[in-house]
């Protein structure tokens, strides 16, 4: 069988199940060098794992062409009745990283360092009390506001979320007649880039400083203070749109020195 072929009902498949085009293009920009490497498609683990040691860069680009094969192969084992070589492929090791995330004088400092304008305070404000994707905020319309919850579309596929009173407010005030897109700059709808930039020009002019500026260092941020105020993970997964709970149980790990410091505070032993 034609690897390529294989590749392209692999793709409409996930379109079929509402995937969202970046997920798509992951997945393509992925299986595109596997399908050029072997145009038969492999049916041993043995090619696979030279295609994996071909792969150069950090240990996750190594990991994500891994995560791509295996959900390419379960597809093709299940449409094609192969034998699944993947199950005998041992994942690429992944040194876990530690989350860059913000303290809470941090957040109020990348409010303020925001205000002067209304698109980057709504774009700020919206990323911190939501913890959406930059993708998902660029593709944010009029249409997609309502009462108390936005409507985004990511990579599980479209999914309402809770909002804040606040936030909504600055939303609305930012719609215009012309513009079907909120966040807009001179030429057009922001994309994702153009978010990015932006908070990281207000981060830096708030005094933020490390690893990773942009808006996934506020998703962090939201996915550990939802936790440190009380959210559960359930509903952590649901706001923040993971297919699987074991990538929201990520940040319950965050947590870790918080819950030291309120055992430090309210354990029964310091009361007696």
């Amino acid at each position: 069988m034609k690897t390529q072929k294989a590749v392209d009902e692999f793709l409409r498949s996930r379109q079929s199940r509402n995937l969202s085009p970046i997920t798509i293009t992951w997945y393509r920009d992925k299986l595109k060098l596997f399908a050029r490497a072997y145009p038969q498609l492999p049916k041993k683990p043995g090619p696979i794992e030279e295609h994996l040691a071909t792969i150069n860069g950090e240990p996750e680009t190594r990991h994500a062409q891994f995560r791509a094969l295996r959900a390419f192969y379960t597809f093709a084992s299940q449409r094609y009745d192969l034998r699944d070589p993947m199950t005998k492929v041992d994942p690429p090791r992944c040194p876990k990283k530690i989350m860059a995330t913000l303290e809470p004088g941090e957040m109020m400092r990348l409010l303020a360092s925001s205000s002067s304008s209304l698109r980057d305070n709504t774009l700020v404000t919206l990323l911190i009390d939501t913890g959406i994707r930059t993708s998902e905020a660029a593709g944010l319309r009029k249409q997609d506001i309502k009462t108390s919850t936005v409507m985004v579309n990511g990579k599980t596929g479209e999914r309402e979320i809770p909002i804040s009173e606040e936030t909504r407010r600055l939303l609305l005030a930012l719609i215009t007649d012309k513009d079907e897109y909120i966040f807009n700059g001179h030429k057009g709808p922001l994309g994702r880039h153009g978010i990015y930039r932006i908070v990281k020009r207000c981060m830096e002019k708030a005094g933020i400083y490390g690893p990773k500026l942009g808006a996934h260092r506020l998703r962090h941020a939201f996915g550990k203070g939802y936790l440190v105020n009380g959210g559960d993970l359930r509903s952590l997964q649901q706001i923040m749109g993971h297919a699987n709970i074991t990538t929201t149980e990520r940040y319950a790990a965050l947590t870790l020195d918080d819950t030291i410091k309120k055992h430090h505070q309210f354990s029964p032993l310091r009361l007696a």
